[in-house]
């Protein structure tokens, strides 16, 4: 029962995280329509910040359940406590990742701790993985290369986020003022300066995903 509990989670963060990420990729080149009515390019935007959620949960979500699957397994020890520990901390990161989504103005304290905690959790991923593959601790070479893998996951999307940084009062003054040649190419620049960063991110994707599926019985 634990084993297909937590099979089907982690293969669902895999999911969700692939396919939400196809999804704002389309509707950003709905975004960047200059064809298009602002109204509908506003809507579109809508649909990126919405749908984008769900590959931010994903990327928190895929820790705890592969440690959890790797625990199932026998791949690691890891005590119940610690396991449980980690579900609450993602969870926890979910929920300020919510109140960013909800909240765009005030939230500066919030911003910076997400921040933190994505470069905190990036050294670790990178010290886990390549102590493993350096046998400073016994861990499987897949799932060494595993957390590697999530770890370049989580460059990229700071990467995203540098490119992006632009875009946000762009698409205020699209929201506010309409659209504009400048508003307009400060968008189309930003997504894509994003973009290529964003299919790096499917790349590691399904790298991890083959590294899973290869794994041993």
């Amino acid at each position: 029962m634990e084993l297909t509990l937590f099979t089907l989670l982690h293969l669902l963060v895999f999911v969700y995280w692939l396919g939400g990420d196809v999804g704002v990729f389309y509707a950003s080149t709905l975004l960047t329509d200059e064809k298009r009515a602002a109204a509908g390019r506003l809507a579109a935007g809508k649909i990126v910040a919405d749908v984008d959620l769900a590959p931010r949960f994903c990327l928190l979500l895929a820790l705890p359940t592969g440690l959890a699957l790797a625990a199932v397994k026998g791949w690691l020890r890891i005590d119940p406590p610690w396991l449980i520990a980690a579900f609450i901390a993602a969870f926890a990161w979910i929920y300020i990742v919510i109140q960013l989504h909800l909240h765009h103005t005030g939230m500066e304290t919030m911003k910076r701790l997400d921040a933190l905690l994505r470069i905190v959790l990036l050294a670790a991923l990178l010290a886990g993985g390549g102590g493993g593959l350096a046998g400073a601790f016994a861990l499987p070479l897949f799932l060494s290369l595993k957390l590697l893998l999530l770890a370049f996951a989580i460059a990229m999307g700071l990467l995203v986020r540098i490119a992006l940084k632009p875009f946000g009062p762009a698409y205020v003054a699209l929201a506010t003022q309409g659209a504009s040649p400048d508003t307009d190419r400060i968008i189309k620049s930003s997504l894509n300066r994003a973009r290529p960063a964003v299919v790096m991110i499917w790349l590691a994707l399904l790298a991890a995903a083959w590294l899973g599926l290869s794994t041993p019985v």
